[in-house]
Order: C-alpha cells, then structure tokens, then sequence
C-alpha cells in the first residue's frame, strides 16, 4: 500500500496573522490619505515657522515703526523709491506685514495649543468620571474626594466675594466631613443638615464680616446653600448629572458671545482669552469624552478588570483611556483651528493681544478700514494665514478621523 505525505511547503496558514500596530496602522492610512498629508504639510510649515521666527528671528514690536512707508504695496526689489523688500506690503505704521504675519503665527498657536490644554484637561477629565461613575459605585475614597471638590468649588464663591481664599479650604473640609459623619448622625437627615448649614453660614458669615456687614450676610446665605447641599454625599449618577447638565448649561450659551463676556470680565489680552476660549470649549470634550466611556463600559475586557477586582484607577488608565484616545486626539486637532479662529474673532474686536503685539485678528481690524484706499494687501495676507492655518488642521483632523478608525484596519 503506497503512503502518500501531503505536501506542506505552498499552504499558508491564514488564520496566524502578524501582529500590527494600531497606530502603525493609523499612520499607514494617514500617509495615504491625499487630503490628509496637505493639512499635515500647511499645519507643518505653519508651526516650524511660528516657533523658529520667535526663537531665531527677533521682533520688537514696540519699535517697529516707519510712518515713511505708510501702507506700501508689496515691494520684491529694492529701488531708489523703496530701499526695503516688503513681499507682504506695509501696514498704516509703515510695519512690514511679512513680519508681522510670521510672528503673529507664535501669538495664534500659542492660544490655539493652551485652549485647548485647558479644555481637554478640564473637560476630558469630567468626561471621563462622569462617563465611568455613572455606572460604578465610589468607593470611601472617591466619594471623599468628590466631595472636596464640591466644596472647594462652591466655596469659591463666597471666598471670593470676601476675598478669603481660606474660606473656600473650610468648605472642601466640610466635604470631607460629610463622607466621613460620625454614626450617630448617619439616620438623622434632619439633624444633619441643620449642623451642615449652620457650619456652612459661619463660615461664610464669619469671614464675610472682614470685609463688611452686608458682605456677611450675602456669604452666610450662600455658605447656607453650600452646607446644605453637602450634607448629603453625591452618588456617581448624581455626579454625572450634575456635570452633564453644567455642561449643557455652557453650551445654552452662542460661544463666541461667552467668550467676549469672559474676555470682558478678565480684561483684555491674550492670556485672557487663552481662558475664555479654553472654557468655552469644555462642555465638547467633556460630552465626547462621556460618550466614549459610555461606550467602551460594557465591553469584555472592562467587565473583567472588574471581575478580578482591578481597582477604578487602574481600570480607567489602563483599559478605558487608551480605547478612548482615538476621537479624542481628532476633536484636539481640529479644536486647534476653532481656537486659532476664535482668537483671531476676538482680536478683530479688540479683545485679543494688546497692540503692537502681532496677532492676526487684530491686523485684520487695524486694516480693513483702508480697502476703500486700495490697500488691500494689508487685509489679505493675514486673512490667508488665518484661512490656511485653519484649512490645515481641518484637512488633519478629517484625515486622522479616518485613520484613527478601528473598522478601517483590515
């Protein structure tokens, strides 16, 4: 009987599969994406630019002025008539744009990368535990923490009517105090809330009278309000609530109007309206963030972290984040352009940087008037950098969108 060996060497075994990378796999897609590598070079050539003019090419704006070359055309060759290039023209102080366009690309990035730092860090983070907490319990420690968070935020009110940053420290203890109430006050409600709000009222009273009677009568009643809300510890769904519906509050507000108003209560500048434009964008990151969590708290690999009972830390930071970064780090790139573009709105009203500092918004508002002269050159390339730096991190994000995408991995 003739033994027959079956031949090996052409099988392949299909289901072993080399292991790839996601964000191998992101990259691949994202160089291939036409559109995509277009937003990567304009957000390149805009950052290489606006870091290396402010660190190797020095710029006194307080010094920069020569009314004898007062709204020049662009100028490409030096001549009898014009001694200097001016490839971008001059402005109405005889500045030339050029350079002030470049600078002002440190000022825009500047305010795009920091509002969004504070809206991510803020936002994001809310996002994130209230996501989670809406279907897990605390624990003792969370729970304490919560609720010295809640009372530091609430006591800031008073502490700043009275101009008391201590105060707003007793009402974060008496947070902790409400986790931690001795057990013969645990059933009594009542009881316990008459000694919360009455805590609550001498505290803001006591340091209210610093400054003034009726100082210390407002932050009594408001210290009133605060004790009584922390008598009662807050639960992870209550927690989410409270943030959600904070969240939904902000975004009641058109955005640009909120953050001319913060920007109007903080004064001029551009740090202020680093934190006007940070604030703003808040409630965005804190309601994907959210919607993320929710949908990855149900998966197979969160559930067992939880069954072998991995702690809410662990299982945050280890499982839940990394699953959740990719529309996240999307809506940072493309909150980048919506930030460059809300300084710039604010500039344009007089709002952003102090002048002479450049910034493109207010180039733009310092130079329209002058279109009915014919100087358009001093309107147009700040609009162009504006559009361009907008238009780049756009096209970016549609592309990281893309390969960001786990059912485009194949």
């Amino acid at each position: 009987m003739t033994e027959t060996t079956p031949v090996l060497d052409d099988l392949t075994d299909f289901a072993v599969r080399e292991h790839r990378s996601l964000w191998l796999d992101a990259w691949r897609r994202l160089i291939s994406n036409r559109t995509a590598m277009i937003g990567l070079i304009v957000v390149t050539i805009f950052v290489l630019s606006a870091v290396g003019a402010h660190f190797f090419w020095q710029y006194d704006a307080k010094m920069d002025l020569d009314y004898g070359a007062k709204l020049v055309a662009p100028v490409l060759r030096v001549s009898e008539e014009f001694p200097e290039i001016h490839i971008f023209g001059t402005d109405k102080l005889g500045r030339d744009i050029f350079r002030r366009v470049v600078h002002g690309g440190w000022n825009s990035l500047r305010v795009g990368l920091v509002a969004v730092s504070i809206s991510l860090a803020i936002g994001g983070n809310l996002g994130l535990f209230a996501g989670f907490f809406e279907s897990a319990d605390l624990n003792r420690f969370e729970k304490t923490l919560l609720m010295a968070g809640i009372g530091l935020s609430l006591g800031a009110l008073p502490a700043w009517i009275a101009r008391q940053p201590f105060q707003s420290l007793l009402f974060g203890l008496l947070g902790i105090v409400s986790v931690s109430t001795p057990s013969f006050l645990a059933d009594k409600s009542k009881l316990r809330r008459l000694l919360f709000g009455i805590f609550g009222m001498l505290v803001g009273a006591i340091f209210g009278f610093i400054v003034g009677p009726m100082v210390a009568l407002v932050c009594g009643v408001i210290g009133l309000g605060i004790g009584l809300l922390l008598a009662k510890p807050v639960s992870g769904k209550v927690f989410s609530n409270i943030v959600m519906r904070i969240m939904d509050i902000i975004l009641s507000f058109p955005s640009y109007l909120l953050a001319i108003a913060i920007v109007a209560f903080l004064g001029p500048g551009l740090e202020k309206g680093m934190i006007a434009i940070g604030v703003v964008g808040i409630p965005i990151y804190a309601r994907l963030a959210r919607s993320a969590v929710l949908s990855v708290t149900q998966k197979e690999y969160v559930l067992a972290a939880q069954s072998v009972g991995e702690g809410h830390g662990r299982i945050l930071f280890k499982h839940i984040v990394p699953n959740i970064l990719s529309p996240i780090i999307v809506q940072a790139t493309m909150g980048l352009a919506n930030a460059i573009l809300s300084a710039a709105a604010l500039g344009f009203l007089g709002l952003g940087a102090i002048p002479p500092e450049p910034e493109w918004g207010a180039m733009l508002g310092d130079s329209y008037k002058y279109l009915s002269s014919g100087a358009w050159w001093a309107v147009l390339f700040p609009g162009l950098a504006i559009m361009f730096s907008v238009l780049g991190f756009n096209l970016l994000g549609d592309g990281l969108r893309d390969a960001l995408d786990p059912k485009m991995r194949v």
